[in-house]
């Protein structure tokens, strides 16, 4: 017998698997940021260059340090679906702004393939 299924579960199944992280900012407004594999094809290869630049920058110097942070603003306002406001909030707080990043980082990595029942 075939497995069969329909697009709409599967729009569903994926909606689950990969939601946005919501943030609530001081204000009380809700900011999303979106799955890397959520985003549109350009949007997507502008994050993966983000995260690249986030991964060799040496971040041992003042000006590392700054240039991380920059970048990380970056790539989160890009992602998320009020970029001006999310960038304002977390300003160059390194500690925040890492922080958030890792959260993201962390929500955006595929999950884990499921077992076979053989």
């Amino acid at each position: 017998m075939a497995n069969v299924f329909t697009l709409d579960a599967l729009r569903e199944e994926v909606e689950k698997e990969y939601a946005p992280i919501v943030l609530v900012l001081p204000d009380g407004k809700e900011v999303q940021l979106r799955n890397l594999v959520r985003l549109p094809k350009k949007e997507r290869a502008v994050a993966l260059e983000y995260l690249k630049q986030i991964n060799e920058l040496e971040s041992n110097s003042a000006e590392g340090v700054d240039t991380l942070v920059d970048v990380s603003v970056k790539l989160l306002a890009l992602v998320s679906d009020d970029g001006r406001a999310l960038a304002k909030e977390l300003g160059d707080d390194l500690s925040l702004v890492t922080k958030l990043l890792n959260v993201w980082m962390d929500g955006s990595q595929p999950g884990e393939a499921k077992s076979s029942p053989a």
